[in-house]
């Protein structure tokens, strides 16, 4: 199951791959471009052009960081609500079936271990 299957589903726009995590962070609340680049392992550049045809298609837009005026944060469009939604919807659903197979401690731990800081990404093989 994928965010861009069941959006497809739904008959609602799909989006590759990248586009999907992207949606998935601004819906979980992660906006800040630096942040989502650091999750995905990226470049805020890299962040910024992926995010280019979502703001494009009036998606996502840019908007001021309330609290440092020089930095920008995504957030969904007026018009995109119900896809933030259904983002928000499949990933609650996700997460009670992954608690109901592995039990909802192991889904705690799991969630800290995942969430924790892991350090620089490694970039050279031994």
């Amino acid at each position: 199951m994928s965010l861009q299957s069941i959006l497809a589903g739904r008959g609602m726009q799909s989006f590759n791959r990248t586009q999907s995590v992207m949606l998935i962070h601004i819906a979980e609340g992660i906006i800040r471009p630096s942040d989502i680049a650091h999750d995905m392992g990226a470049t805020r550049q890299n962040i910024h052009a992926m995010a280019k045809p979502l703001i494009d298609a009036h998606i996502i837009e840019v908007v001021p960081d309330p609290d440092d005026g020089r930095s920008k944060q995504y957030a969904f469009c007026e018009d995109s609500l119900e896809l933030r939604d259904t983002v928000i919807q499949l990933l609650k659903h996700l997460d009670r079936k992954l608690g109901e197979r592995i039990g909802k401690g192991d889904l705690k731990d799991l969630k800290r271990a995942l969430s924790s800081d892991w350090g620089e990404i490694i970039a050279e093989a031994p």
